[in-house]
């Protein structure tokens, strides 16, 4: 019995290892369904299959076990019977051994049917004389071939001989092998209302258990479409009240991650709006800045030298000492607004930046303040620089140098100053270093606009600005700028 179970587990999982691919090789190499991606079961129809599985699994278990009952209770019966029966006729042929065929027959007539038995007279030329009767017992009607070779056991034959005749003795399990038959057919009918009423049942619940399932695919599908304002309500069940629950957590983590996420896009729509505001803004201030460069030294120095050399004249005309006292009061004032003037030009508009020599330009700047400060030792060291710079990179470098070096004269008390430019990596950079204290941590608060002003200039042409404290002491201030 356990090897015939063997067996048919064996023959099960090779069908199923045999299906399965089968079904692979017409979902992947079928060009009908090539690309298309297999269908999955829902849980309700997979619950429902495992449910049938599992009965039919147990209604094939109860159906072999009940084969190989069948077959042992066959093979109990025959041989009981015909061991009976030969007993039986045994004792009959030992008292009419020398009897005539006639009485024999007279004997067997009147003896009938043997269950489970045959019996068959031939004469002395092997003619069938006398063949017991068919069973009464459900004629008509016989066990499957195949099933009947499963439980049927070995067929038992004797012969025994009379003066005139043979008489045979054959077993006939096919009454037995048809009650077992009809046995398993029973269970078969069974186990298939079971498996009917199994598969109803479990289908029935589980569309109860899932039906609150179905709410969270629709709020699925709702926010899959946009309506992150989706919230389920309470639902019946453990595991689906968690899942609401955990849902609506996701949900309202979504809508706010979505809301500061638009709150960033407009600060940072209304950021870029204002730096291209800001940059609008400079450029105009450095082009006014330019024309009121341009208008002092062509029109206001000029005319500022005609008048000094108005009082010159008069001062070599002669006069009275009061026309002389007022001429030469008159172009020591003009002097002095000359060079006033020409001091201010460079720091409305470096000359050198219309020529595009940024390195003449920041020179000149670190010569001014060299000549204004003399307790304090300036340095300039530049590489070699692409020509043309690019107007916006050079204004904006030469400003937060500019920039740099007056917080570090206003704020730091150093005494060395030191200016660097030059091309890194393909980007302008440029570097100030001091010597002094070290940066003040409240530059960044409001009124103080040094600092955001550098890193916003930087910024605006797309550069990086970076200042901290040096590794001797004081501040560096480092910029760097593409060319483009």
């Amino acid at each position: 019995m356990q090897g015939r179970l063997q067996w048919l587990a064996r023959e099960s999982v090779r069908n199923d290892l045999h299906a399965a691919a089968t079904t692979r090789w017409r979902l992947t190499d079928c060009p009908a369904t090539r690309g298309v991606p297999p269908a999955r079961m829902s849980l309700r129809l997979q619950l429902n299959l495992l449910v049938a599985a599992l009965i039919a699994v147990f209604t094939a278990a109860l159906i072999a076990f009940r084969i190989d009952d069948a077959r042992r209770s066959v093979r109990e019966e025959i041989e009981a019977a015909n061991i009976v029966a030969t007993q039986l006729l045994s004792y009959f042929v030992e008292t009419y051994a020398q009897t005539s065929r006639p009485v024999v027959l007279h004997s067997l007539e009147r003896l009938g049917r043997v269950r489970a038995t045959e019996l068959t007279l031939r004469d002395a030329n092997g003619d069938v004389v006398y063949r017991s009767p068919s069973s009464p017992y459900k004629v008509g009607r016989d066990a499957p071939h195949w099933y009947a070779a499963l439980v049927s056991p070995a067929p038992r034959r004797s012969e025994l001989r009379f003066a005139d005749s043979v008489l045979e003795i054959e077993s006939n399990a096919s009454r037995a092998v048809l009650d077992g038959w009809d046995d398993t057919v029973h269970l078969l009918q069974i186990g298939a209302v079971a498996m009917l009423l199994g598969n109803l049942l479990v289908f029935w619940l589980v569309g109860r258990t899932t039906r609150p399932f179905r709410h969270i695919v629709r709020g699925l599908e709702e926010m899959q479409a946009g309506a992150y304002h989706t919230r389920l309500a309470g639902l019946p069940g453990k595991e689906a009240g968690a899942i609401a629950r955990a849902f609506n957590r996701a949900a309202q983590a979504i809508e706010d991650n979505l809301d500061a996420r638009r709150e960033a896009a407009e600060a940072a729509s209304r950021l870029e709006q204002s730096r291209e505001l800001a940059a609008a803004v400079q450029d105009r201030i450095e082009e006014e800045r330019r024309q009121i460069a341009r208008e002092l030294h062509d029109e206001t120095a000029q005319g500022i030298t005609a008048i000094r050399s108005l009082a010159q004249a008069l001062l070599r005309r002669g006069g009275d000492n009061t026309v002389r006292e007022a001429a030469q009061l008159i172009a020591a004032t003009a002097g002095r607004l000359y060079d006033a003037t020409h001091e201010l030009i460079p720091r409305l508009h470096p000359p050198g930046l219309d020529a595009q020599d940024l390195g003449a330009a920041i020179e000149d700047a670190v010569l001014a303040w060299r000549q204004q400060h003399s307790g304090i030792a300036f340095g300039f060291v530049h590489g070699d620089l692409p020509r043309p710079v690019g107007e916006r990179p050079a204004l904006a470098a030469y400003r937060i140098v500019q920039e740099a070096v007056t917080n570090a004269l206003r704020h730091s008390g150093a005494r060395r100053i030191q200016v660097a430019l030059g091309v890194v990596d393909g980007q302008l950079q440029v570097e100030v270093r001091d010597d002094g204290c070290g940066l003040d941590e409240e530059r960044d608060r409001a009124g103080h606009y040094g600092v955001r002003g550098m890193r916003e200039r930087a910024r605006a042409c797309g550069g990086e600005f970076d200042i901290g404290n040096g590794e001797d002491g004081g501040v560096r201030v480092r910029v760097r700028l593409p060319l483009e």
